[in-house]
């Protein structure tokens, strides 16, 4: 799959960013996301080995588009691509991360909180951007930075929720991503809470 087609496989998706301390529950939550028909995971660095996760899954989820986010460093970069990551974020505008995957031909996402940080993202490859943390922005940011700028293509992520989901939307997102609101607080006794906030989730993005 081209790194376009990994885009546009993205647009209009809710993305699942996973920041679980545990390997296995990690596993088990993209799991179950991915049978609620949230199919675009993102295993980030901050999970114990990242890369063997994102491998496995790759093999268990073949439906599934499987990336790695909070990759800040060039190794981190190749790491996640020989584990074969799809896709590859990062919370900041990383220079070495883009070249890394430019050079390999993969589809990367640069974090951005300003039109300044987004431009440069795009001009070192990033498609989409991600922006980011939107806890501290809102949906009106993505309209205020595409108004000039209407060939960029945005990722808010960070504080999305169900109440806040369609305001997004309707602002012109290219897509979500959903960290804290999915995982926070899952374990494995909590695990079943996903089914719930997966069913608020996609009930809030197709209204």
């Amino acid at each position: 799959m081209t790194n376009v087609q990994v885009k546009e496989q993205m647009r209009g998706q809710l993305i699942a960013v996973l920041r679980l301390e545990e390997e296995k529950l990690a596993e088990a939550a993209c799991r179950r996301l991915y049978d609620h028909g949230i199919t675009v995971l993102e295993v980030t660095f901050s999970v114990p080995h990242a890369p063997e996760l994102i491998a496995r899954l790759r093999r268990q989820l073949p439906g599934a588009l499987v990336g790695a986010g909070t990759v800040l460093t060039a190794e981190e970069a190749r790491l996640a691509l020989q584990a074969g990551a799809q896709f590859v974020v990062s919370p900041c505008v990383s220079e070495e991360v883009a070249a890394c995957c430019r050079e390999a031909g993969v589809c990367f996402c640069l974090g951005a909180a300003t039109p300044t940080e987004a431009w440069r993202a795009h001009q070192l490859g990033s498609d989409p951007v991600k922006l980011f943390p939107g806890e501290c922005l809102s949906p009106a940011a993505v309209k205020a930075i595409r108004a000039p700028m209407p060939f960029l293509d945005l990722v808010p992520t960070g504080g999305v929720n169900p109440e806040n989901l369609p305001a997004w939307k309707k602002a012109g997102a290219f897509a979500v991503g959903l960290g804290g609101y999915l995982t926070g607080g899952i374990t494995w006794e909590t695990l079943p809470d996903l089914d719930e906030r997966c069913r608020l989730l996609l009930a809030a993005w197709q209204a």
